[in-house]
């Protein structure tokens, strides 16, 4: 026995060692499936690299335990039939195990693929729309708690309410014409959509649509920010229309630019110029009134 032995010269080895002809027959049909089944298991595709598609594979406690059972039926066969025991024997049941065991498992997860669904296969079009734009970065103190995704089951419980917060911080967004409540509330919007996305690789499902997704893209917060400014300089000027006092409309054509002060860190250059011009039209604005009131 000090020479290796190939795998159809380990199966004569216990063929003449071992007077249990139930062995002997486990025996040929273990060899005999052991080709067929590496043969299977090479020409089955794996499921992409990706979190979401390796977690719809995984196998269940109980896909688990039957697994054991099965691959532990010809070990115990081959143990109980056995006239003595050594170290090759028990390589050789080990092995008898392993192919069984393994076989099973291949075969759950083929059941699991094809069983369990897809995750986001409608609402994947908003995302991926996003994805060959540039990310917007938001404020982390703006953004809410985050990580707090950590498992299947937790994203399947916080989906919903992320989801939630999220339509309505993207209801707030589109009306409102304070600069604070926009900035705050637009960054928080982004992180309920990142803890979504989070869910959705976890398996869970997500709803997102492309109109809501699209609050991650830079190019559309830009706009965002612009209309923001156009929106709050309309609310401006109305009131200093309104007003009847050179020193009131100077002051509200102030508030304005000053509203938005806090934020500048947080506007692009191009921002900026036009928040100096919407602000310097709501100046012009004050001043024309002062001298017709007077």
């Amino acid at each position: 026995m000090g020479k290796k032995l190939s795998p159809y010269g380990r199966k004569e080895w216990h063929r003449k060692h071992s007077g249990n002809k139930t062995v002997h027959k486990s025996i040929d049909a273990v060899f005999r499936g052991t080709g067929s089944a590496v043969g299977a298991m090479a020409k089955v595709k794996t499921p992409e690299s990706t979190l979401e598609e390796w977690q719809r594979t995984n196998l269940t406690g109980k896909q688990l335990l039957i697994s054991c059972v099965v691959g532990a039926i010809l070990p115990a066969m081959a143990l109980f039939g056995a006239d003595e025991i050594n170290s090759m024997y028990l390589v050789v049941v080990a092995f008898f195990f392993l192919i069984p065991f393994l076989v099973m498992v291949l075969i759950f997860k083929i059941i699991n693929i094809i069983t369990r669904p897809r995750t986001m296969q409608a609402p994947t079009a908003g995302w991926e729309a996003t994805e060959e734009e540039r990310y917007y970065s938001p404020n982390p103190e703006w953004m809410g708690q985050t990580d707090l995704v950590d498992s299947r089951a937790n994203a399947r419980i916080l989906a919903p309410q992320f989801l939630k917060q999220a339509q309505e911080s993207a209801k707030i967004l589109q009306t409102t014409t304070d600069p604070s409540t926009f900035f705050t509330r637009y960054d928080f919007c982004v992180g309920r959509l990142m803890e979504l996305e989070k869910c959705r690789k976890y398996g869970a499902s997500v709803s997102a649509t492309a109109d809501l997704v699209k609050y991650r893209s830079l190019a559309f917060r830009d706009g965002a920010v612009n209309d923001i400014i156009h929106r709050t300089e309309e609310k401006y000027r109305t009131k200093i229309e309104s007003l009847k006092t050179p020193t009131a409309k100077k002051n509200w054509a102030e508030k304005y630019h000053q509203a938005f002060e806090p934020y500048l860190p947080y506007m692009s250059d191009n921002q900026k110029t036009v928040l100096g011009e919407a602000s310097a039209e709501l100046f012009a604005l004050a001043e024309s009134n002062s001298v017709e009131d007077v």
